[in-house]
């Protein structure tokens, strides 16, 4: 039912910003929403334009926090030591020709290349 046509391709993932929008619809109560109504009108603002602002205000607020901020350095440098073990296992496997591709592209000071991701997450 859901194969894929013999002749299509498969997708690349597309950029950040050329990435469509998706839908997030959380479950809220009936006197949330009546509230967000009677400001919605007020402001002529789309059920949409709110959730957005509320969003984006939020992630703001949590990224202020420097504990959550360290924790999600910390993830993103699990994350690139676990790709760094992955590598180092397929190329133990591969053998010399990829080990050689593989010396070109690791970095070889941990804190430094573009693996690196500490400037990403801003703060205010």
């Amino acid at each position: 039912m859901n194969e894929q046509q013999p002749d299509a391709q498969p997708q690349a993932p597309a950029p950040e910003a050329q990435r469509d929008p998706v839908v997030f619809a959380p479950r809220i109560t009936p006197e949330l929403r009546e509230q967000i109504e009677g400001v919605r009108k007020l402001t002529g603002q789309t059920i949409n334009e709110l959730g957005t602002e509320a969003l984006t205000d939020w992630v703001a607020k949590k990224l202020g926090n420097e504990d959550l901020r360290s924790k999600a350095l910390a993830e993103i440098d699990a994350e690139e030591q676990r790709l760094r073990e992955r590598r180092n296992s397929i190329t133990s496997i591969l053998g010399g020709a990829a080990s050689q591709t593989a010396a070109e592209v690791t970095p070889t000071d941990n804190n430094a290349g573009p693996g690196r991701r500490t400037s990403r997450i801003k703060k205010d």
